[in-house]
């Protein structure tokens, strides 16, 4: 049976997501594929989707997936277009290369090798093309950034050790995921201070107190009984703010 399938494009590629429930199932760059065919896409396939293609031997220590199944050309475009893997398939679907493409992923990769030249498997399946789009052009001390990823791979605290890279760059501690006190150690300092918030000196039930780290993780303080005080809501709030 041969279906003729009419529409605009994104009306063909909801009708191939809707008839591909049988047998293997196909990706979603491939769906995409099957309906922004064209020069080039040839041109893409031939970098980015042949078993140890240019773009897989490039970067298959740095980026996830299977070129045979599309994944790292959708990763490619993803970067280059901040997500927009159709709008940018739609834009260039007659363009004569992916050349376009194929310069920038080597940009990027290239940015990664430089600037991080210690290789750790960390590293594999990071939103590369972000960190480059923001990154890219700020001149780094890699030496100093080595440094600092080690001690952040050592830190117990650091439960995210993908964000690192991150955090290196940009210096947001949200990357880390650094560890909260649990629930035995909040009870323990909880009945130490006898339910008393040690910032505004009030009684409060353990369920509207909040683990507060003394000093905080970025100061060196670490996730530890004799670093943990109990606020009540109001007064992590403000701690947290100043």
């Amino acid at each position: 049976m041969i279906y003729f399938c009419e529409g605009n494009d994104k009306e063909k590629l909801d009708w191939f997501k809707i008839i591909n429930i049988a047998g293997e199932r196909l990706t979603d760059q491939e769906l995409r594929n099957a309906v922004y065919t064209g020069t080039w896409l040839t041109s893409a396939k031939c970098i980015f989707s042949k078993t140890q293609c240019a773009a897989y031997n490039l970067s298959g220590k740095y980026v996830m997936g299977s070129p045979i199944r599309q994944e790292i050309l959708q990763t490619a475009i993803s970067w280059k277009n901040k997500g927009n893997i159709e709008e940018y398939m739609s834009v260039h679907q007659h363009d004569p290369n992916a050349n376009e493409l194929w310069t920038y992923f080597q940009n990027v990769i290239n940015w990664v090798m430089l600037t991080f030249p210690k290789y750790r498997k960390e590293m594999k399946g990071i939103d590369w093309g972000k960190l480059y789009d923001t990154y890219g052009s700020n001149l780094y001390d890699t030496n100093e950034l080595e440094n600092c990823i080690a001690d952040l791979m050592m830190d117990d605290d650091v439960t995210n050790k993908k964000g690192i890279y991150e955090f290196v760059l940009s210096g947001e501690e949200r990357c880390l995921n650094i560890r909260a006190f649990i629930e035995s150690q909040k009870r323990r300092i909880y009945e130490y201070q006898r339910g008393i918030c040690n910032m505004c000196h009030k009684h409060f039930e353990f369920e509207k107190m909040r683990g507060d780290h003394i000093t905080p993780w970025s100061k060196g303080g670490k996730t530890v009984d004799d670093n943990l005080q109990m606020l009540c809501e109001d007064c992590n709030r403000k701690k947290l703010n100043m």
